[in-house]
């Protein structure tokens, strides 16, 4: 995050107020919460806040925490495969996720038929579905040819920022 606190921009020019509270609000926020923050967006237009963590696991809080070492008996996560990805997607399979948060649907009404299925081929270019954000839909679409191998999100569910949303194997 490239601010000042002296109240001026990137480029010199004199700060909105609006935008230097926004600053200053995020600046505190992200300096109390717990973990490796990632990235930070601001926008002055319409005002908003992005801000991205590291994925890590959940800390426990002390009246969480088990009570004795002998209780602990959670499995630890199976090591990444050596036919996976770095970002935990299978080799030779094209991952889309979702481009911003908001509302996944697979149809583009309610009861029409889904955008695709698994199984189905799809072209570069192809809508695959929409994410409502702000009662504006944003169409996702596929970045290769290809066959749909999974679909990870659920109609009408909540997605996040980078949630993988539907595997592709590509074809050829």
């Amino acid at each position: 995050m490239s601010t000042d606190t002296a109240g001026t921009a990137a480029d010199g020019t004199a700060a909105d107020p609006t935008v230097e509270e926004l600053r200053t609000q995020t600046r505190l926020l992200a300096g109390e919460l717990p973990g490796t923050l990632r990235r930070i967006t601001l926008r002055a237009g319409s005002i908003s806040v992005d801000v991205e963590w590291e994925t890590a696991p959940a800390a426990q809080s002390p009246a969480q925490a088990p009570a004795a070492p002998a209780a602990v008996t959670a499995h630890a996560p199976a090591p990444a495969s050596a036919t996976q990805q770095s970002d935990g997607t299978p080799d030779g399979l094209v991952r889309v996720t979702a481009p911003l948060v908001g509302t996944y649907y697979q149809a583009p009404a309610p009861g029409a038929e889904p955008f695709v299925k698994v199984g189905d081929t799809v072209e570069a270019g192809q809508q695959l579905a929409v994410i409502e954000a702000m009662k504006l839909l944003n169409s996702i679409t596929a970045e290769v040819k290809g066959t749909v191998h999974a679909i990870h999100a659920v109609d009408g569910e909540v997605v996040e920022y980078a949630q993988p949303l539907i595997d592709l194997r590509p074809a050829g």
